[in-house]
């Protein structure tokens, strides 16, 4: 019989299934697609021919766990980090964040002061949130309380009452904390946007830096089918899971969309939280555990792929400020061949986080609509040609990380004693990244070895407190 059945063949059920396989296990891992990476993949598009990423995905050096991932895959190589993060404002000046040579906190301070797209006042009043960030992370860390405020806030509202200015929401924050958190400001849970900004901006000289892949996504998971084979295990594709079966407080097997039925000693889910609890007993799926699932939303991500007859920008990426775009991505800028853009041209990624309002919107009017803010950007797009475009909806990208949501995100160890459970939304101290699906991957992981007996931690701590910011918060890491 199989040691360990990992279900699901997305970022955390990934990394659950190589820490197995490190540790010895036999692995099988079932995937519904016939492709790898769940909602962070690539894939070829029906009508166009285009391999295209569904979404452009960005990680930051304080993605540990992550990158330690790409490590034990040897693909670490194929991510390009970048220490200049270039903003566009809504007059297509360029301001750029990038490091200097002071410590943590105040290592990206200089470059905030030569930012263009606001004034002194609201550079001071970032000066000022950011104060209010590390008092409360410090205060955190004092107390041991999770809940620090008294009852769950919005990002918005406390940024708000941490004077932060309307143009430095709208210039810094909206950028940042959107593209980060994937919702609104107002449909943020403060304690996420805060943890996020210590950890990316000013905990460690390094965990701001934007590592971009150079190759498709999916190019960066499919050495996980040959990792797993070599360890005895298999990948299997186009094999969905239909139910789960539970005897005596264990999970027994689990049936399949082809009518069979597989056995495990452990079992490893890496579903989506809706999907999991359809798949349980209801005498199961109705435990609290499970239950406390159906107070969890989700959030949708679209993506719009452009391509152009000729060049239309220098910059490899940007931060947009004050447009329905939000992120720019140049892939005809990066490794040769990898990106496809035809006679020279130009092939742009645009990333809508928290797009509610294209769910529904027909493809045409998003392309209008998006070529309408390149057009207004990039002075060069209104002389190219478009030759095509791709629009990629994630309705189901994240889970929303609303006030108070942390209370309904279930730890790794199921009440099934052979069950463990992964993906971005349990708890793992991080809001929904790629970053919290491999750390879910590793702790439910970590959960079936010692059951087992096995105490080998997996799971990597985070960066550590650099600069004052060990003397200013006693924070080794966070």
């Amino acid at each position: 019989m199989t040691q360990a059945i990992v279900i699901g063949g997305g970022l955390a059920g990934l990394a659950g299934a190589v820490a197995l396989a490190d540790a010895g296990l036999q692995v099988e891992l079932y995937e519904r697609r016939p492709i790898l990476g769940g909602r962070a993949t690539s894939f070829i598009h029906p009508s166009s021919g285009e391999r295209v990423d569904n979404c452009q995905h960005v990680l930051l050096g304080c993605c540990v766990n992550l990158l330690d991932f790409y490590t034990r895959l040897g693909v670490a190589e194929h991510i390009d980090f970048h220490e200049d993060i270039p903003f566009i404002d809504e007059s297509s000046r360029v301001s750029v964040i990038g490091p200097s040579a002071l410590p943590p906190p105040l290592h990206l301070f200089p470059s905030f002061l030569r930012l263009k797209t606001m004034g002194i006042r609201d550079k001071l009043s970032i000066v000022r949130t950011v104060a209010g960030m590390i008092r409360h992370v410090a205060r955190l860390r004092r107390t041991g309380d999770p809940a620090v405020e008294p009852t769950p806030v919005s990002m918005a509202a406390w940024l708000k009452a941490h004077g932060a200015t309307d143009r430095a929401v709208e210039a810094f924050w909206k950028p940042f904390l959107i593209s980060a958190l994937n919702d609104e400001l107002d449909d943020i849970d403060a304690d996420y946007g805060i943890g996020t900004a210590v950890r990316a901006m000013l905990l460690n000289r390094s965990g701001y830096e934007v590592g971009l892949p150079a190759v498709p996504l999916g190019d960066l998971y499919a050495p996980c089918i040959d990792y797993i084979e070599q360890r005895g295990g298999r990948v299997v594709f186009n094999r969905g899971v239909t139910g789960i079966s539970v005897h005596d407080g264990e999970v027994a097997s689990i049936s399949l969309q082809d009518g069979s039925s597989v056995e495990a000693g452990a079992y490893l889910s890496a579903l989506p939280f809706d999907v999991l609890c359809k798949l349980l007993p209801q005498s199961n799926a109705s435990d609290p555990y499970f239950s406390m699932l159906d107070g969890l939303s989700v959030s949708p991500i679209t993506a719009v792929h452009v391509w152009f007859d000729r060049p239309v920008t220098e910059l490899g990426y940007a931060a947009v400020i004050g447009r329905r775009i939000q992120w720019i991505f140049n892939q005809s800028s990066r490794h040769a061949g990898a990106f496809s853009a035809d006679n020279g041209g130009a092939y742009l990624g645009l990333v809508v986080s928290a797009s509610d309002d294209w769910m529904k919107t027909p493809r045409q009017v998003i392309i209008d609509q998006a070529m309408e803010d390149l057009e207004s950007l990039l002075p060069a797009v209104r002389q190219a040609k478009l030759l095509k475009a791709i629009v990629v909806k994630e309705g189901r990208a994240t889970f929303a990380p609303r006030p108070g949501c942390d209370a309904l995100r279930p730890g790794p160890s199921s009440p099934l004693a052979n069950f463990s459970i992964a993906g971005d939304w349990v708890q793992t101290g991080w809001p929904a990244t790629m970053e919290s699906a491999v750390r879910s991957g590793y702790q439910a992981a970590e959960v079936l070895l010692r059951a087992r007996g096995v105490r080998t931690p997996i799971l990597k701590p985070d960066l550590p407190a650099e600069g004052l910011m060990k003397w200013v918060t006693g924070l080794r890491g966070f």
